[in-house]
């Protein structure tokens, strides 16, 4: 059954601002069960989808070549870099017990959503709701179209909030634990490895001056934009990329309409701006981010595929946003409004108007 596009941008707002209300409720009365639903909504809507987003035919026959192989033709997969353990794994299993496509799309939609939620809670104990809420209507319709990097971005999303929250708190971050997580988010989609300096950078910032950090940044931003080709080149020489994969980075066509570079690029200029006014160490830490964002997204507009590594700052976009929106207007109404709205107007904008992701219109499974 498909649903017309009027109705799946409804049914979409429907089911994230209430997952969000639902999550203001149980912070606030501080009871699980409200939160699980609100976890439950966007997992099923993902989960038993048909043909929505851009990738969900080509899983499904995946999952479907998968059932009908050997072990050993399975492990080839992931041996020469074709595929993630993750999935591979997890597809055995889903065919092992006689589970229909929708086991692998609910598990990865319940890890995206779980790591969203840590992430927000993390960033935010008190608004918690919102940049929750704010994540499922700008990042989470990507996950029905490149399932395994949006999980493994929200697993580095939260692995970066961990770093901000401790950094933000004068307190040194886990190593261990920051590794763990890398680790997880890379046998969830393999690009995850190339974000590894970007979590460690951090450790190290606290003692630069901001101008030389963000001079020597700037500069090595254009360096490895320009450079593209043959950092492609060296990635593939020791491994991080495989060669079947590098025709797919270079073919994929990107494109103008880059809003996660315009995006970033703006927020960084103002974050800058406005860390020399206030001196906050959050708009110093932010502002790394926003700036490395806007390098990965730069690639974006003459390589499609490694333009979406840009989806993993899209998390920290949105954070800086509502920061941004806190230090305009103490009114905390407004501030929740001119946010909720932002969210509402890029998913009906991105997703409906440009069609990007092609989730929609949804189509349901059944």
């Amino acid at each position: 059954m498909e649903f017309d596009v009027f109705s799946s941008v409804v049914l979409y707002l429907a089911v994230f601002l209430t997952a969000g209300i639902l999550v203001y409720v149980g912070e606030k009365k501080k009871k699980f069960t409200p939160i699980l639903i609100a976890f439950l909504l966007p997992v099923l809507l993902a989960g038993f989808r048909y043909s929505s987003g851009t990738d969900s035919l080509t899983y499904r026959q995946f999952y479907s070549d998968i059932k009908s192989e050997s072990f050993d033709a399975s492990m080839s997969r992931i041996n020469d870099g074709s595929m993630e353990p993750f999935i591979v794994l997890l597809s055995r299993l889903g065919n092992f017990l006689h589970l229909d496509v929708s086991f692998i799309y609910i598990f990865f939609a319940a890890i995206t959503v779980i790591f969203f939620y840590l992430t927000a809670k993390t960033i935010s104990h008190k608004n918690a709701w919102l940049y929750f809420t704010l994540l499922l209507l700008i990042v989470f319709p990507d996950s029905m179209n490149i399932m395994r990097q949006i999980a493994a971005v929200a697993v580095q999303a939260f692995a970066l909030s961990y770093i901000y929250d401790k950094r933000r708190n004068q307190e040194k971050p886990k190593l261990l634990l920051v590794l763990l997580l890398a680790g997880f988010s890379t046998i969830l989609h393999y690009s995850s490895v190339l974000l590894l300096p970007v979590m460690l950078l951090p450790l190290a910032i606290h003692g630069i001056r901001n101008r030389s950090l963000y001079l020597i940044l700037s500069v090595c931003a254009v360096a490895c934009v320009c450079a593209f080709p043959t950092i492609l080149e060296f990635a593939t020489s020791v491994g991080l990329v495989s060669h079947k994969h590098i025709a797919t980075f270079m073919e994929t066509p990107g494109s103008i309409i880059n809003v996660k570079f315009f995006a970033a690029t703006i927020l960084t200029i103002v974050y800058l701006v406005n860390y020399r006014r206030t001196g906050l160490r959050r708009d110093k830490f932010l502002c790394f981010l926003m700036l490395v964002g806007a390098v990965y997204s730069a690639v974006g507009f003459y390589s499609g595929y490694v333009g979406r590594m840009a989806n993993f700052f899209w998390v920290f976009i949105v954070v800086a946003f509502v920061d941004l929106i806190g230090q305009l207007t103490d009114k905390k109404y407004s501030r929740i409004i001119i946010c909720l709205l932002l969210g509402v107007f890029y998913l009906i904008g991105y997703f409906a108007i440009l069609g990007f992701s092609e989730v929609l219109p949804y189509s349901v499974a059944f």
